[in-house]
């Protein structure tokens, strides 16, 4: 399996994952892909064995050491442990041993490590809460929802594979997030859970500025009132737009965003993603917002991680702006004149 990671083979690292377990198993092979598409980006990215622990004849723990440079970005060497299963005389993968914890009104489930219940209880609960309110709100009818919590964020870059991540979401894939952001989890909650909301509306083909822009605009909107209630409040991205542009007044045109993925050293995909569409709701609302997010559900779905898609996905994305807002290239104008002010 280690070889086949350094030898891009897909198929032979695949054939180490447990197929039973459907959720590890998607989640395994967009893991491959990300390998192979960011050592094409020009990373580095290697797995070595660290130790293998049986328990059983038929299971046991493995714990490897995911070394990976990733240029602008630097170094990182991270390890994590998986439960291994036997099947048909071979030991395969089977996730990391997990604890589980269930919502009794939705269909959530946090998976956690064992000492971590406190921090799972706190998840589980604002989880629920938020997606409760989403679905009221932006009527949003999800499947079923998984959040795993590691103790590291080293454990949550391993398991994606990236030099470095507090927390991690792709659609058809879990929300992953380090149990060190615990005291911050409702905010991250209404982001993430966002990016889960956007790839059901849209059938996973909102372009990454959509998706982070908007999360970031949910993020800073939504919130707790003294009562513990969920609420939402578009003035409180006010004192976001005001932070964003005291750094640099200019905003970047769709065209722009289009060509930016997370090796961005600004994060532009976030602050003008977030100004765009805080540009469209404030002036046209957020209804008409939705209406061209669910323009984008009518495109077939891709099923890859949105930067290995980006090129399909902005041009859905510009399409759908046009189609409620007019010629992208106005849009842009109108907004960069909107924030000029």
């Amino acid at each position: 399996m280690i070889k086949s990671v350094n030898d891009n083979d897909e198929a032979v690292f695949m054939s180490y994952q447990n197929e039973n377990n459907p959720i590890f198993y998607k989640e395994q092979k967009r893991w491959i892909e990300e390998a192979i598409f960011k050592k094409g980006q020009g990373s580095s990215l290697t797995v070595d064995f660290e130790n293998f622990e049986k328990e059983t004849d038929t299971t046991g723990t493995v714990t490897l050491k995911v070394d990976m440079t990733t240029p602008g970005n630097g170094s990182s060497t991270n390890y994590i442990k998986y439960q291994t299963i036997r099947v048909n005389d071979k030991w395969v993968l089977n996730d990391v041993p997990f604890e589980e914890m269930k919502s009794e009104t939705e269909n959530i489930t946090v998976y956690y490590n064992q000492g971590e219940e406190e921090a799972a209880k706190k998840t589980l609960k604002d989880a629920t809460d938020i997606v409760n309110y989403y679905k009221k709100k932006f009527s949003w009818n999800p499947g079923p929802l998984s959040i795993k919590l590691y103790p590291t964020p080293g454990e949550v870059s391993a398991t994606v594979p990236w030099v470095s991540l507090a927390g991690w979401n792709e659609g058809g894939e879990s929300i992953e997030i380090t149990t060190e952001l615990t005291k911050e989890i409702f905010r991250f909650l209404t982001h993430e859970l966002t990016h889960k909301m956007l790839g059901d509306l849209t059938n996973d083909n909102a372009s990454i500025y959509i998706q982070e822009g908007f999360a970031s605009y949910l993020e800073i909107s939504v919130y707790r009132d003294e009562n513990g209630e969920v609420q939402f409040d578009p003035n409180r991205a006010k004192e976001m737009t005001t932070l964003s542009l005291k750094k640099k007044k200019s905003v970047k045109t769709i065209e722009e965003l289009g060509n930016i993925d997370y090796t961005d050293p600004e994060g532009s995909m976030y602050r003008d993603g977030f100004l765009l569409f805080n540009y469209l709701i404030e002036t046209n609302g957020l209804d008409k917002f939705f209406e061209m997010i669910h323009c984008l559900s009518k495109f077939d779905y891709i099923d890859k991680r949105g930067e290995h898609k980006m090129d399909k996905t902005q041009e859905r994305t510009v399409e759908a702006i046009e189609k409620i807002y007019g010629p992208a290239g106005d849009v842009s104008s109108n907004c960069q004149a909107f924030y000029s002010k």
